[in-house]
């Protein structure tokens, strides 16, 4: 992981057939210039929205703020029925990322493999009923079959 703030030329490299312009300009405003402890606020009452923001970034910046939502989800400090919203969107911002872009989260993966299990591991506290949210678990083994044979 990289503890510098991602800058302009980081922003600017991203595939322009995969990502649309609106959604990439729309996740820099969000971002742009900030820390990750600056963007924690930010998360709350709003995650699904920051990490769709996130799922369009363009690689550099995608490998900074992921551990910032990481550390959202696994502080806990949520918003009004956000838990089970915030650890269902980390879970599934790994998965897909694996999957359409696997050389964004590759780098960082082992990185991100113990809060990825611990999350998964604890479905209950994160109040996300499996009937909605699906088995964690069954992701987290997802993510982890992924992340060896990518």
């Amino acid at each position: 992981m990289t503890n510098k703030i991602p800058t302009e030329d980081d922003w600017a490299d991203y595939d322009r057939e995969f990502a649309l312009d609106l959604d990439v300009n729309y996740a820099r405003d969000q971002f742009f210039g900030k820390s990750n402890a600056e963007m924690l606020p930010q998360y709350k009452d709003h995650v699904l929205m920051r990490a769709e923001d996130l799922h369009w970034m363009p690689k550099k910046p995608f490998q900074y703020y992921v551990f910032g939502f990481r550390d959202f989800v696994r502080n806990g400090d949520f918003g009004f029925y956000e838990s089970s919203d915030a650890a269902s969107a980390f879970l599934s911002l790994i998965l897909q990322k694996l999957k359409e872009q696997p050389d964004h989260i590759l780098p960082v993966i082992s990185e991100l493999m113990k809060d990825v299990e611990y999350i998964a591991a604890n479905q209950e506290m994160y109040a996300a009923d499996a009937d909605i949210y699906g088995n964690y678990m069954d992701v987290y083994n997802e993510i982890l079959s992924l992340a060896k044979h990518t």
